[in-house]
């Protein structure tokens, strides 16, 4: 079975949430297998290239097997693997904290899917879980984003309601990132995630 690379931030390494397409392949495949062209049926929001791509990289990640059929016209068929299945229960979950935490910001599942974004957002949100944290010890915690990105993932997750951003009137001037009562009420989701995240691994 294909595994993905391990990197320092393989929990979340674009299969953990990933985009909301490979969310949305990922849950309509436990219901069970499915063709190219039902797969788009589910998703008509997805552009057939992306499809492909998504598929494609569920593949290399082990998640997803792909069977083609010698005959004319080809067939290909989409399942799940056996580790793709074994995820059910954490999906199932995502899925129910998604929506709960998207209306409590005003967004649909998948609104909230795009605005949870790449791994940046759950690492951020994940540190801030063992308390309050200044910028540097942030990015001292996560190593491999830039100024430039963190800065830009700090404010959204305050512009999603997750965190707090305080500053303090000194010299040198002193900035200060905390969970808001949402961000920390989502503990038990990300805990799961990120347990998860280490099994794959």
């Amino acid at each position: 079975m294909t595994r993905q690379k391990k990197t320092t931030v393989c929990p979340l390494g674009g299969v953990g949430v990933g985009g909301k397409w490979k969310f949305w392949i990922w849950y309509h495949l436990l219901s069970g297998t499915k063709r190219f062209g039902e797969v788009q049926r589910l998703i008509p929001q997805a552009s057939r290239q992306m499809l492909t791509i998504q598929l494609r990289e569920l593949e290399q990640a082990g998640i997803v097997h792909r069977h083609v059929y010698a005959q004319v016209p080809p067939k290909v068929e989409y399942s799940l693997t056996e580790l793709g299945q074994r995820m059910e229960p954490v999906l199932r979950q995502f899925y129910v904290w998604g929506k709960w935490h998207g209306e409590q910001i005003g967004l649909e599942f998948d609104e909230w899917l795009v605005s949870l974004g790449d791994k940046w957002k759950f690492w951020i949100w994940y540190l801030l879980l063992s308390g309050p944290k200044r910028f540097g010890e942030v990015q001292r915690l996560l190593p491999h984003i830039s100024r430039q990105m963190l800065t830009i993932q700090l404010r959204e997750l305050e512009q999603m309601g997750v965190l707090h951003r305080q500053a303090y009137v000194q010299m040198p001037p002193k900035v200060e990132y905390s969970l808001t009562e949402l961000g920390r009420n989502s503990e038990p989701m990300l805990r799961l995630i990120h347990a998860w995240g280490r099994w794959y691994c």
